[in-house]
């Protein structure tokens, strides 16, 4: 079982969270990413041809070399989600420490309970 990252999202407006003992609970964190191929298609010799229309329409890149740019703005957008992934958990479960919980890291239900993620253990 698993109530981790998008799961937690949604399980932490529930008036009572209860967890089997060895589910895995947590992982208040975003990761995003995406391959970057340009290297391997400049040495096959092969061209991508892209076009946008707005200056971060794609900040990370796949085709071409990222920019210390839009690297810096995607991150900005990865930090805007997890504060407001921060936001909502701690509206709906407002005796969690947030900072102390909000790191990524998921924990097996057990130790969940001692965070205050979940209020009981049941199977």
């Amino acid at each position: 079982l698993v109530a981790a990252s998008g799961g937690y999202m949604m399980a932490c407006v529930a008036d009572k969270l209860l967890a089997a003992p060895f589910a895995y609970v947590g992982s208040i964190g975003v990761v995003g990413g995406s391959p970057n191929v340009h290297k391997v298609l400049e040495r096959a010799g092969v061209e991508v041809v892209q076009r946008t229309s707005g200056r971060f329409k794609r900040s990370l890149q796949q085709f071409e070399p990222n920019t210390p740019e839009g690297l810096q703005k995607y991150q900005e957008e990865i930090d805007a989600i997890h504060a407001a992934f921060k936001v909502h958990v701690s509206t709906n479960r407002p005796s969690l420490d947030i900072e102390a919980v909000a790191t990524g890291e998921s924990w097996l239900a057990l130790h969940a309970l001692d965070q205050g993620l979940v209020d009981g253990l049941c199977t």
